[in-house]
C-alpha cells in the first residue's frame, strides 16, 4: 500500500507538468506557482504511512518519494521547459530520463505507458460544498472515475478538497478511507539547483526500481513505466488533463 501511494505522488508530478507545458484554464490552474509542501500518506485510522516533499517553481516540479518496501528512495523532477523527466535512484546515484511529449504525458495519465493503450477513462464530480483545509478554501467534491482497459471495467469514489491557489489537491480520501493531505506549505521561491540532476550521478538504463536492460530495440526503455508501482492507478482523483 505504501508503494502505490509513493507512486501516486508521482503521479501529482506527471499532471502539473501537464498544466505546464500544455496550459489549462485558470480555474483548474493553481494560482501559486513557487510553492513547496508534504504530501503526507494516511491510513483509515489516520495514521501517517509515509510523507513525499513536493517542490513547485515555475512550472517545474520535484518529488522526493521515501523508501517503500523493495523500493529505495527516489527523486522525479519534470522539467516542462525541457520536455523532459528525469527519475532519480538516490543510493545508486542514477537516474533515467524520458523526453514527454502530449501523447506520452495523456497516456501516463491513464496508469500506462506510451506504448499500452490504455482505452476509456470516464471522470464524473459531484459537488459537495466548501470546506477550509490546512487554512485554505477548497472546493469539496466526490469524483467517481471509470476505466476500461483491455475489456475490465475498474471504478473508483473518492472525495477531494481543491484550493484555487494549488495545482495538486489538500485532500483526497479514498473508499477505504485511507488519505492524501498536503501539509507543510511553504509559498515562495524554490532553489534552482532542486530542479537538476546533482552532479555526479550517471544515466542508467532502466528506471529507478527496475534492473537494468540492454536491448537494442528498446534504448533506454524510454516506453517502459515501472508497472510494479504503477499497475491499475491512473490520475489522483479530481485532476483532470487539460481538454478534459
Amino acid at each position: 500500500m505504501g508503494r502505490r501511494r509513493a507512486a501516486r505522488a508521482a503521479l501529482v508530478a506527471v499532471w502539473s507538468l501537464a498544466v505546464a507545458v500544455f496550459g489549462c484554464s485558470a480555474a483548474v490552474a493553481g494560482s501559486i506557482k513557487d510553492y513547496a509542501g508534504d504530501m503526507v500518506s494516511l491510513d483509515a485510522a489516520g495514521k501517517v504511512e509515509s510523507t513525499s516533499r513536493l517542490f513547485f517553481s515555475g512550472g517545474n516540479v520535484r518529488v522526493e518519494i521515501p523508501a517503500q518496501e523493495d523500493m529505495g528512495p527516489m527523486v522525479i523532477i519534470v522539467r516542462p521547459d525541457r520536455k523532459v523527466q528525469w527519475m532519480i535512484d538516490v543510493k545508486a546515484k542514477t537516474y533515467f530520463e524520458q523526453q514527454l511529449d502530449e501523447k506520452t504525458i495523456a497516456d501516463m495519465s491513464r496508469g500506462g505507458g506510451a506504448a499500452m493503450p490504455m482505452g476509456e477513462h470516464v471522470v464524473k464530480e459531484e459537488p459537495l460544498g466548501s470546506e477550509k483545509v490546512n487554512g485554505y478554501d477548497t472546493r469539496k467534491k466526490r469524483v467517481t472515475s471509470t476505466s476500461k482497459v483491455m475489456g475490465k471495467t475498474y471504478t473508483s469514489v473518492s472525495t477531494v478538497w481543491m484550493a484555487d491557489e494549488f495545482d495538486v489537491p489538500l485532500r483526497e480520501r479514498d473508499e477505504q478511507g485511507g488519505a492524501e493531505e498536503f501539509r507543510n506549505i511553504v509559498v515562495g521561491a524554490q532553489p534552482a539547483a532542486l530542479f537538476e540532476v546533482p552532479k555526479g550521478y550517471a544515466r542508467g538504463k532502466g528506471m529507478p526500481g527496475m534492473p537494468d536492460m540492454d536491448m537494442p530495440d528498446m534504448p533506454d526503455m524510454k516506453n517502459m513505466p515501472d508497472m510494479k508501482a504503477l499497475e491499475g492507478m491512473g490520475m489522483p482523483p479530481g485532476m483532470k488533463m487539460p481538454g478534459q
